[in-house]
């Protein structure tokens, strides 16, 4: 499954970080630590509260667990090495300031060789015995699941623009659904024949398979969702059941052709996830009301007249 860390811009997941670590230990204990005049020091934030430094990192595209944690393995020991190399800077920072934590702050850390890898920096930072690092420095690492789920849905919701990732489907995804879905499938294929361009079989099945994509593609949406951002997954479903009870009460349209219905309700659809959701990206909004409106299609809230 794909994570909203594949879509973080470094600078964008350096100012949410931020804002986690203002909630999580008061917005007057947190100070930054910019990078633009006289930086880059290996840290990001400073906690003195807690004598703990954060520095960011996010991938700026998808990758599996192996290659995230290679990456966040060589960011680590980049960052570390600028923590001991500029020790005239950070002790001048610092004060009397002892770190007793060096944080790696991700989206997502699901490897147990970064956890090694950063246990054995930890003891070459304490081996060079630097006066603003504790004898009992460690480097760690946390993710999203560190954090209060109310702050991380709360602050998730001020990104400029949110895009839900999802798996892509494979054809033979497909095939084997409409093969396990024969009575599904029987109702999805009545209303396509409706549309006045699918003019034989082939404009049919391949109607049938486009929107069987379109399906499986929003239902492994609604799975990123579930899993990594659980509000926005109850506010997406908030809109599709509010959308579908509509339907419900006042029966399919009695006028209209099939392409004018579909095109009505994806765009309904599309600009209500916006309403509830006004940061989600309008293509991942048309996605989800693509995937929704094949599904009602499949389940027969919405049909075209005609319905002799």
């Amino acid at each position: 499954m794909p994570d909203l860390s594949g879509y973080w811009d470094p600078n964008e997941w350096e100012e949410y970080v931020f804002g986690l670590l203002q909630d999580r230990h008061g917005a007057l204990n947190v100070s930054k630590v910019p990078a633009r005049h006289k930086g880059d020091l290996g840290i990001d934030f400073i906690c003195r509260a807690e004598r703990a430094v954060f520095q960011c990192y996010a991938v700026e595209e998808p990758c599996d667990v192996a290659d995230r944690a290679r990456k966040q393995q060589s960011k680590s020991t980049s960052d570390l090495k600028k923590l001991c190399a500029n020790s005239p800077n950070l002790q001048r920072l610092l004060g009397e300031m002892k770190v007793t934590r060096w944080i790696l702050t991700v989206p997502l850390h699901d490897s147990v060789n970064v956890n090694a890898h950063l246990a054995e920096k930890s003891a070459e930072v304490r081996a060079r015995g630097l006066a603003y690092i504790a004898p009992d420095f460690e480097a760690d690492i946390q993710d999203l699941s560190a954090f209060d789920n109310g702050s991380v849905q709360r602050r998730l919701l001020q990104r400029s623009v949110l895009v839900v990732p999802a798996d892509r489907v494979r054809s033979s995804e497909i095939a084997d659904w409409l093969g396990a879905s024969e009575d599904l499938v029987a109702n999805l294929r009545r209303k396509l024949q409706k549309r006045v361009d699918l003019a034989g079989p082939e404009d049919l099945g391949r109607a049938l398979e486009q929107a069987v994509g379109l399906f499986l593609e929003r239902e492994n949406a609604l799975d990123s969702l579930r899993s990594l951002a659980p509000q926005l997954y109850e506010d997406v479903q908030t809109v599709f059941a509010r959308r579908s009870r509509a339907l419900a009460l006042t029966g399919p349209p009695d006028v209209g052709t099939p392409a004018g219905v579909l095109r009505d309700e994806v765009e309904a659809m599309t600009r209500e996830l916006i309403d509830e959701i006004p940061n989600l990206s309008k293509d991942s909004a048309e996605k989800l009301a693509l995937g929704t409106i094949v599904e009602w299609l499949l389940r027969c809230p919405l049909d075209f007249p005609p319905y002799a």
